[in-house]
């Protein structure tokens, strides 16, 4: 082991921090993996406990040195600001990590917010405003559209409350306990309580994500622009994302700097970020705003141009501003483009009932990231359907992916009748 490596905690690692980190990071990083064997991604076992965890870190770091504490979603983050702020290690602070965790917080510090409001989840209550729909609703914490709702009348909030009061207490359980235990309570009284966060419905919209970090001299720079694309209807059901953003110069300059005063006024000072942001003709606003990276595209990055987003987050964690500046897209320019695509159901049942998985063995072109494996039951909680699975794909001609990758999906599907269908395929402009 190199002697002189930096030292590198690695928070709730997931399967996909290990496989790109591993292949990513040579022997000047020496990398501790805290794992934890109740932490599953994205849904941890039901005895896990973030309070001990992060204090079972933040004794590993008394007794151990760290350099720099590498965190990649949303359990990881709001640990990492425990133990960068405690133990004076460059990172985060706690309460940054917090707003940008708690959407309802994050709504009241955003520039320009759509209309919001929450709802306690034991009277079914609204917190200030008069009922208004339609409206949609999400839980304050949590990642992938879990438990997230299109409502469009007063019985669809009833239904959506009746249900959400059993589901969801118990799956946000690991966070109001966390912030019930490191987050002041009189800044942010809502920080432990079971409520639900409700805001105005958004409509034919674009969406694009800003990604981008902080040096360690506090400077904010860009990682890349980014374009989502949503399949028809009202469901708003995530069909591909793509990099680079395709948006003329002045437009995303606009996003950038929007996106800047996001992070600046959400209290973030340091590490990496990603806003994420709605646009209508001249009008934007954030859907949300991310203390974090954008770690599910750690591939889609890397195969696009042949830069590694884990490699520039552990240089950054450490310090090294220069490295990270010069693992950054911004360095390269290329024609090429990456797109990330989801299989996506709209049914209920076993997996096998929805997946070829044979045909899947068969796909050569790309691999097949599985979210719901061989035997495992789908149920929906959400308005944007099942995530089944998704892939990526490289190239110059946008037309062709989406063909290829409708194709592909289709072939998937056992039963795509239950799934979005594909929007015309056409240029991106």
């Amino acid at each position: 082991m190199n002697k002189k490596a930096k030292e590198v905690m690695v928070v709730l690692p997931n399967a996909r921090d290990k496989r790109n980190l591993t292949k990513m990071i040579g022997d000047d990083y020496h990398l501790h993996w805290m794992d934890d064997d109740d932490f599953d991604y994205p849904h941890p076992k039901d005895n896990f406990d973030l309070r001990k965890y992060t204090e079972k870190c933040s004794e590993y770091i008394k007794n151990n040195h760290i350099d720099g504490v590498f965190y990649s979603h949303d359990l990881s983050n709001i640990v990492a600001g425990v133990l960068c702020e405690r133990h004076n290690i460059l990172g985060p602070d706690l309460e940054s990590m917090f707003i940008s965790n708690h959407k309802y917080y994050s709504r009241a510090n955003q520039p320009n917010a759509i209309w919001f409001d929450y709802i306690d989840l034991e009277t079914g209550q609204w917190g200030e405003l008069e009922p208004t729909y339609p409206c949609y609703i999400k839980p304050p914490s949590l990642t992938m559209t879990l438990f997230q709702y299109r409502i469009d009348s007063e019985e669809d909030m009833n239904n959506a409350i009746n249900k959400l009061r059993k589901d969801l207490p118990p799956v946000t359980k690991l966070f109001t306990d966390f912030f019930g235990e490191y987050v002041d309570l009189n800044k942010y009284p809502l920080a432990n309580k079971n409520i639900i966060v409700v805001e105005d419905l958004v409509e034919e919209e674009d969406q694009h994500c800003v990604e981008g970090w902080f040096d360690p001299e506090g400077n904010i720079e860009l990682w890349e622009v980014s374009d989502h694309f949503y399949y028809p209807g009202k469901r708003k059901s995530v069909d591909v994302y793509v990099t680079p953003s395709v948006l003329p110069e002045d437009l995303k300059e606009r996003l950038i700097e929007y996106a800047k005063q996001c992070v600046r006024d959400h209290g973030i000072t340091a590490g990496f970020w990603n806003v994420e942001i709605w646009r209508k003709g001249d009008w934007i606003t954030a859907t949300e705003i991310n203390a974090r990276s954008a770690s599910v595209w750690y591939d889609l990055y890397y195969r696009t141009f042949d830069k590694s987003l884990s490699r520039a987050m552990v240089y950054l964690c450490c310090g090294e501003g220069e490295k990270t500046y010069n693992e950054s897209p911004q360095r390269v320019k290329r024609d090429r483009i990456g797109a990330q695509f989801h299989v996506i159901t709209y049914g209920e049942g076993k997996a096998d009932d929805f997946l070829d998985f044979d045909f899947i063995d068969t796909i050569d072109d790309t691999n097949v990231e599985i979210f719901t494996p061989k035997g495992t039951q789908i149920r929906q909680t959400r308005t944007t359907g099942v995530w089944l699975a998704r892939f990526e794909l490289f190239g110059s001609d946008f037309v062709e992916m989406c063909k290829r990758a409708d194709y592909l999906r289709e072939k998937m599907l056992k039963q795509p009748e239950l799934s979005p269908k594909p929007p015309e395929r056409k240029k991106i402009t």
